[in-house]
């Protein structure tokens, strides 16, 4: 029997948790976090969204909401303590390392560990750090802080030369500046964009991301017509770092 491999950890935006949370108390969560409870995200948000809640285990593979998520929103008092037990049970290597006086390169080291790498290792970590300072009683050595992405190599060489004329979505030729098709929705063509800095390879988790968010973005950019979901999330799933 092969072994199971565990999911990558939450990329989003911290804050978007504890919203959803919030917006939860009234009526209480629903049987199932899906897309049509997620409405006003954008389709890349809720994959990430929905991808993260599995890994922190407040959701089954089915979307089914469990009971640490219930407990979350039903006890508002007790949610730094749940929150806590949560990242003991889902980041223990991280956990521990807090304990000492390790170093940002060290805790990257660890989330590669955990499947991630590059800008999604970013978030990753930055999310881990906002929810270890909500539960506040996980250790953090005072070494650790978000990141900072590398540039891609052959960036430096590529700041002084000059840029292309670029004829725009109406230019000649069909293509922008970048070799890019044009024509395409902004989210589609950011996505193809940036999947031009990972020539030289990524990990396969990464790549497993990118195709969910590609057919997220898919889905957004060009939806469905018989689809008719009501927009009514009002938080944005920017980065909150």
């Amino acid at each position: 029997m092969e072994a199971q491999t565990a999911p990558p950890p939450a990329y989003f935006a911290f804050k978007t948790l504890t919203n959803m949370v919030v917006r939860m108390e009234e009526h209480g969560p629903p049987n199932r976090i899906d897309r049509t409870f997620l409405t006003g995200m954008s389709g890349a948000g809720q994959t990430q969204f929905i991808a993260g809640l599995k890994s922190l285990g407040l959701i089954d593979p089915d979307g089914r909401v469990q009971s640490r998520l219930t407990e979350l929103v039903n006890q508002p008092d007790d949610r730094p303590r749940i929150m806590g037990e949560i990242l003991r049970e889902r980041y223990p290597e991280a956990v521990e390392l807090g304990e000492t006086n390790a170093t940002t390169g060290e805790l990257v080291e660890i989330f590669r560990g955990y499947g991630v790498q590059g800008d999604t290792a970013r978030k990753a970590i930055a999310f881990y750090l906002q929810a270890a300072k909500f539960a506040g009683d996980i250790p953090l050595s005072p070494n650790f802080k978000t990141p900072s992405v590398k540039a891609a190599p052959g960036a430096a060489k590529k700041r002084g030369r000059p840029s292309k004329p670029n004829a725009g979505a109406g230019g000649a030729g069909g293509e922008n500046g970048g070799g890019l098709p044009t024509g395409l929705h902004p989210a589609l063509a950011g996505l193809l964009k940036d999947l031009q800095a990972h020539r030289n390879g990524w990990a396969t988790a990464e790549r497993e991301q990118f195709k969910a968010v590609w057919d997220a973005m898919l889905d957004y950019a060009i939806p469905v017509r018989d689809d008719s979901d009501d927009g009514e999330w009002e938080e944005a799933d920017a980065d909150d770092e």
